[in-house]
């Protein structure tokens, strides 16, 4: 009996974990303007290269570029998506770099993200973006995550680890 609790428990963790990432999907998409007033950003979906857009050490994950066919109809028919600029670290839209997953925003500094959404506005880069659905049925979706473009540095990084693993390889032969 002992061990029952703490299965079950396990149990219900992974339920509701599995149910908040049902509820998600990440998407393909490039800015077409923000709004800083009503807090909303229109979007545009597009076509993405998964292996080119976050490419991966060689045996590292890898994944398909096709937005969930659950998401497909409740998010890509929503342009106008809300923005959460301020709040806490886990409710604010956050702004990541590709390779560390690493979070970029300034939360002390309210126009730090307004500023980098209206940069990639003007820039056109399609990014990695991950949605909510609204709560409730007619509700815009939630932009909760943006993934910028691969840099060069992070590049780099990949090659030196594969670079790495390769010498390791060797010398286990």
């Amino acid at each position: 009996m002992r061990f029952a609790i703490p299965v079950i428990v396990c149990l219900a963790l992974g339920l509701v974990a599995a149910q908040a990432q049902a509820q998600s999907c990440s998407t393909f998409v490039e800015f077409v303007s923000y709004d800083e007033a009503a807090k909303t950003a229109e979007v545009k979906y597009v076509k993405g290269n998964q292996k080119r857009f976050f490419p991966r050490p060689e045996g590292g994950a890898t994944d398909t570029s096709k937005i969930p066919k659950k998401c497909s109809k409740r998010i890509t028919r929503d342009t106008t998506v809300a923005v959460k600029p301020t709040g806490g670290r886990m409710s604010v839209t956050q702004l990541r770099s590709n390779f560390d997953g690493k979070m970029m925003n300034n939360l002390d500094d309210a126009a730090w993200l307004p500023g980098n959404l209206k940069k990639l506005v003007g820039d056109k880069t399609p990014v990695v973006a991950v949605l909510r659905p609204g709560k409730k049925k007619g509700d815009t979706p939630e932009l909760t995550t943006i993934y910028l473009p691969i840099t060069d540095e992070e590049r780099a990084e990949i090659a030196r680890i594969d670079a790495q693993a390769e010498e390791v390889e060797e010398a286990a032969e």
